[in-house]
């Protein structure tokens, strides 16, 4: 199993922390006119040439972004189906999130 999940947190108020955080996103400019407001921000993307997903979550103070390499679509939507009722700032939930969507056990 190749899938590894990589998490990047910025703080918004921080312009150096933010511009670094939305370069390694593809249309991180979009990304950041949407964090731009002042409420919680939930979404998530799908790049099929690299299969790897990333679900952004923000707090209005906070983001991150869990990005997941070498998953398919239809996995990117279980693990999507699996963490909307969590959506929360919390790297061992979403790893427990991709966990039950995956069918990983946890050893």
């Amino acid at each position: 199993m190749d899938t590894v999940i990589d998490t990047t947190t910025a703080r918004l108020n921080d312009d150096a922390a933010m511009a670094k955080f939305l370069a390694a996103i593809p249309n991180g400019e979009e990304l950041g006119k949407v964090l731009a407001g002042t409420g919680p921000v939930s979404t998530r993307a799908y790049d099929d040439a690299t299969q790897t997903a990333r679900f952004v979550e923000s707090d209005g103070g906070t983001v991150m972004c869990f990005t997941v390499t070498d998953i398919t679509i239809d996995q990117a939507e279980m693990i999507t189906a699996e963490w909307e009722g969590i959506s929360a700032l919390n790297e061992t939930e979403f790893q427990k999130a991709v966990e039950r969507a995956l069918g990983w056990s946890e050893t």
